[in-house]
């Protein structure tokens, strides 16, 4: 009865029925040499501490970048930041030319500490064709967003209020969006929408990283209510 209970448990509290996993997706960078899937991203030691991220691995984009613009905004966009940097940090395209830890990050594909090896393994599929694509043959697509985001979704933005815009629908939490701890909802981040606002860079249920299905545009509608 206590092996029944236990294995009840297990299924219970598994990830999988929270949603998919990482392993096997896009962001999955781990090769049979270098396996460590999480360590492309967070390391237990020697991270980041330039950035206020989890264990972050991973060196900043130092880049500037041109910003969206609309005459019907009333809210203004500022340069990437917080969770948004973190993402153009591989979405921007551009290797960083920062020192971690007495360390040039450029050498490692900006990476601080590889797992397992001087560098990331850019010797072998999967790893290498994640980024450069258009070196293999099956020339999967990959989002290299670069410098110019005129043409995406602004980010790193404060949440209008209904009185700058009532064509926003208001979140149950002014600072962290829909769906409390859900990671399947909007979030807001102090308020601001992110790149993490609208995708989950863990789960790849609903492609491309959305935080739910946008059938019949419900992510937009989510914040938007036109």
């Amino acid at each position: 009865m206590k092996n029944w209970l236990a294995a009840i448990g297990m299924l219970l509290f598994s990830p999988m029925l929270f949603g998919g996993s990482i392993i096997g997706s896009r962001h999955d960078l781990s090769t049979a040499t270098t396996p460590q899937v999480c360590e492309f991203c967070h390391t237990p030691h020697s991270a980041n501490t330039n950035i206020p991220a989890q264990l972050w691995n991973r060196a900043e984009t130092t880049q500037t970048f041109t910003l969206y613009g609309s005459s019907t905004m009333n809210v203004a966009v500022s340069q990437p930041g917080g969770m948004s940097r973190l993402c153009m940090s591989c979405h921007d395209g551009i290797n960083a030319s920062t020192v971690v830890h007495g360390n040039s990050v450029s050498t490692k594909h900006d990476v601080v500490k590889p797992p397992g090896h001087p560098e990331p393994d850019t010797t072998s599929t999967p790893n290498c064709e994640r980024c450069h694509s258009d070196l293999f043959g099956n020339k999967r697509r990959t989002l290299v967003l670069g410098t110019d985001m005129r043409n995406d979704h602004p980010v790193s933005m404060p949440y209008p209020t209904p009185a700058q815009d009532p064509a926003f629908k208001i979140p149950p939490d002014a600072a962290k969006g829909w769906g409390g701890t859900s990671p399947n909802e909007v979030k807001l981040y102090g308020g601001w929408v992110e790149c993490g606002s609208c995708h989950n860079v863990h789960n790849p249920d609903n492609a491309p990283f959305l935080r739910k299905s946008n059938n019949v545009s419900a992510l937009c509608t989510t914040c938007h209510s036109k």
